[in-house]
Order: structure tokens, then sequence, then C-alpha cells
């Protein structure tokens, strides 16, 4: 029993000195901040047993997310380019690609 009760602290322990360990680089100012921001977008947990954030719980309470572009304008553009001279896009409602309708009009890929 005493070895059981023994091992589980010192499991408990590690945990915590690992938790700590984390939040070492990070000063008070920084996790007010976080803090604030979070409450500020809604990014906090929701009273209840439902697992939500406020702001799913209420929407029209705190702004919208905004979606950040993974690819500029050109590097789209580039990769249409491609496609079109590859024959990588699709020309049927069966899901067929153009270079496998018309595999003599583009390179072999």
């Amino acid at each position: 029993m005493n070895t059981k009760f023994t091992s589980i602290a010192l499991i408990l322990a590690t945990g915590l000195l690992a938790g700590t360990q984390a939040l070492a680089g990070v000063t008070r100012e920084q996790v007010q901040a976080e803090l604030a921001q979070a409450i500020r977008t809604g990014d906090m947990p929701a009273p209840g047993d439902q697992g939500l954030k406020l702001n799913a719980l209420y929407p029209e309470r705190y702004p919208a997310k905004q979606a950040q572009a993974s690819l500029t304008r050109e590097q789209v553009q580039a990769d249409l380019n491609k496609a079109m001279r590859d024959g990588n896009f699709m020309i049927t409602d069966n899901g067929l690609l153009c270079n496998e309708v018309h595999p003599d009009m583009h390179p072999n890929v």
C-alpha cells in the first residue's frame, strides 16, 4: 500500500514539475495579454457541461475569426497555369481530368 501511494505521489509530482517547466519561459504580462485576448474573442470555456467556448455558444457577441490565406495570389495563379499546362483539372462531372480524357494534348505526368 505504501509503495502504491509513493508511486502515485511521484507521478503527480513529475507531472506538476513538467507543467511548471513548460510555463517557465512565459512572463506574467504575456499570460495576462493572452487571457485578455481570449476574453475579448470569446475563446473561453462556456459554463456548463457542453464543452463549448463562449464564441461558439454566443457567436453574435464576438467578432468572427478572420480566415488567413495560406497562398498568395501569384502562387495560386502559378498553380492554375501549371494545372492548365499539365491538364490536371476536371472537365467532366464524373471526376475525370483533362489529361485523362485527352492524353494526346498534354505531356505525360
